[in-house]
């Protein structure tokens, strides 16, 4: 017995661990009774996974004890797959970098950022698909932005190669090491123009991290595919750190109180600095293989260059605002993104990248048709040292992130028309001649 697919399933899902696409029915059901324990792929501790045969009134499977199993996995590599991803369109984007860039304190500020400000600014609920997954960003988000102690500072850990953030899965001749995404769920509240038709505008975000040593030349392996998620992202955030680059430390001279402008001889010194051209090149090159694109062809997805740590080189760019680059939409509570002020702030940080790093420029020049570079600060302060470990962090009290939520709203522009784009005039119009318009 199968299982045909209702009007309210989608035709086509793409697995957000190993992006294996499959029909519904195609699916692996996971069993529930306590006594159908050791999978083929993930091992004895995990539950047996199964093609049912049985299905409750309501749809679901019945395992071969009687036990009703709601979850479903990829018939693939038979990780779960969340029911929503069967009913809601999903986005991958990809967020990748050199060790230390910022990219986990970036993804912390990001989700914390957009929780509140999606519903505040565009009537959008912003929710966790699967609180389990998104665990590692809800520990980060307590540390940062809920913590009763707000005067230690604080340091999120680094992303490893290998943990709590990868599941292994034997492929029958090999295991092999695949990531867990962080995935949310952006849904029109009530007061947006589109809420009645909320299932064509409604999407499911999975957002990708990397530890930076797996962009490294040669990471990339059979065993290893943690990061072919950028061949299937429809937008690539790489994120440049200038307090690891000589040229703009030098820059910085006498401009910047930042101790990770300072001179890496210093005591306060982190991890061997690395080159982060070929940390972006490592990235095209894979892009390119798994995407099946030709050494001259351009990418036809965007690229935004994520700028981290802006508050330790914005003496640089002095007229460039750090203020929100929000309009009020009249006669609303909500607002848009201000374009023309994004668009002048790429310009002039391209243009300064252009001065000190060049090379950085050319290969996302020579990668993508749309180049966005965007100037973020994931905590809006400076690190401070610990009194007792000497390690540098943010003390919770001064975290004031800025601008850390544009780089995903301008994707999202891109990839959910309807969603975050609202005009004035939208509030004008019939809910049918809002979507009609938006999506056409």
């Amino acid at each position: 017995m199968t299982v045909t697919p209702t009007p309210s399933l989608l035709n086509q899902v793409t697995c957000p661990h190993c992006w294996h696409v499959f029909a519904p029915e195609e699916s692996l059901w996971i069993s529930e009774h306590p006594d159908l324990l050791g999978d083929a792929k993930l091992g004895f501790q995990h539950a047996k996974r199964f093609l049912p045969s049985r299905f409750t009134p309501q749809g679901d499977a019945i395992d071969e004890e009687g036990q009703y199993s709601t979850q479903l996995a990829c018939p693939n590599c038979h990780l779960r797959v969340p029911r929503q991803m069967y009913q809601v369109p999903s986005l991958f984007f990809s967020i990748f970098g050199a060790p230390a860039c910022g990219k986990s304190y970036l993804l912390t500020s990001m989700s914390w950022k957009l929780r509140q400000s999606m519903p505040k600014r565009f009537a959008v609920s912003m929710s966790d698909v699967d609180a389990e997954t998104n665990a590692r960003i809800h520990e980060f988000e307590q540390m940062q932005f809920m913590n009763p102690d707000l005067d230690t500072p604080v340091a999120l850990a680094k992303t490893q190669e290998q943990g709590d953030m990868y599941d292994t899965v034997n492929m029958g001749d090999h295991n092999v090491s695949l990531p867990r995404p962080f995935m949310y769920s952006l849904t029109p509240l009530s007061s947006h123009p589109g809420y009645r038709r909320n299932r064509e505008l409604s999407k499911l975000v999975c957002l990708y991290d990397n530890a930076g040593e797996s962009f490294f030349p040669g990471a990339d392996k059979t065993v290893n595919p943690v990061t072919r998620h950028l061949a299937y992202s429809r937008c690539l955030f790489f994120c440049f750190d200038p307090t690891q680059d000589t040229r703009f430390r030098l820059a910085c001279e006498g401009k910047s109180d930042d101790p990770q402008m300072r001179s890496r001889t210093s005591r306060l010194d982190r991890e061997t600095t690395i080159r982060q051209d070929t940390i972006l090149l490592e990235a095209i090159q894979r892009v390119r293989r798994h995407a099946g694109l030709r050494d001259d062809e351009l990418h036809q997805r965007p690229l935004v260059i994520v700028v981290t740590k802006w508050d330790a080189w914005k003496h640089l760019l002095p007229d460039v605002s750090t203020d929100e680059p929000y309009i009020p939409l009249s006669g609303t509570k909500y607002s848009t993104l201000d374009l023309d002020r994004v668009g002048e702030a790429s310009d002039k940080v391209g243009d300064l990248m252009r001065d000190i790093c060049p090379e950085i420029v050319a290969a996302a020049e020579g990668f993508s048709t749309s180049l966005t570079f965007i100037p973020v600060s994931a905590s809006g302060c400076s690190p401070v040292q610990d009194d007792q470990t000497g390690a540098l962090g943010i003390r919770p009290r001064d975290m004031q992130p800025f601008w850390v939520e544009v780089p995903l709203l301008l994707a999202l522009r891109n990839w959910a028309p309807g969603l975050v784009d609202m005009t004035e005039k939208d509030y004008g119009q019939s809910d049918g001649q809002w979507l009609s318009q938006k999506l056409s």
